[in-house]
C-alpha cells in the first residue's frame, strides 16, 4: 500500500472518530407523581442541612420510587411547589440508566432532569412511551384513635 494511500485513510478515520464521538443520548419518561417524600436533616457542624427527597411515581413500566438527588435547592423548592397544583412530569435518563430506570424499583435521579408538563395542554403525536397508566388508588392513612 502506498504512503500516500495510508495516510488518507489514518486522517479519515481520525476525522471519522473525532466528529462521530458525542454527549451519551438520553431517553425521556413521562411519570405521573402521586406522593412525594420530603425531609430536611441539619448536620452538626457548618450550617448544612442534609434534604432527602423522593417522589412514588407511576411509569409505563409500573410504580417507581424516585430518589431524587443534586444540589440545586433553587430548581428544587420550585419544583416542590409546582407539585402542589400538578403531577405530570418528563424524567431525562442517560441511556446508560435505562435499564436501571425499566428494571429497577427505586432510581436515582438528578433534580435538574425532572421537567413539568401541563397535562391539558401536552399533545404527545409519536410519543416513545406515552403518559403512564392510570395513578393508583391513594393511600388513605388511618388516623390514630
Amino acid at each position: 500500500m502506498k504512503p500516500v494511500r495510508l495516510m488518507r485513510i489514518v486522517v479519515f478515520m481520525s476525522v471519522f472518530l473525532i466528529f462521530s464521538y458525542g454527549p451519551a443520548m438520553s431517553l425521556d419518561y413521562m411519570v405521573d407523581l402521586f406522593e412525594e417524600h420530603y425531609r430536611e436533616k441539619p448536620i452538626v457542624g457548618p450550617g448544612i442541612v442534609k434534604i432527602y427527597h423522593s417522589w412514588q411515581v407511576k411509569t409505563i413500566y409500573g410504580s417507581k420510587l424516585i430518589v431524587i438527588v443534586g444540589d440545586d435547592n433553587d430548581y428544587r423548592a420550585w419544583l416542590r411547589n409546582y407539585t402542589k397544583n400538578h403531577t405530570l412530569f418528563i424524567v431525562k435518563i442517560p441511556e446508560v440508566g435505562d435499564e436501571e430506570f425499566k428494571y429497577s424499583s427505586a432510581v436515582l435521579i438528578d433534580v435538574q432532569q425532572i421537567h413539568p408538563v401541563v397535562s391539558k395542554k401536552w399533545k404527545c403525536i409519536k410519543c416513545r412511551l406515552g403518559p403512564p397508566p392510570r395513578a393508583p388508588a391513594k393511600i388513605i392513612k388511618e388516623e390514630p384513635k
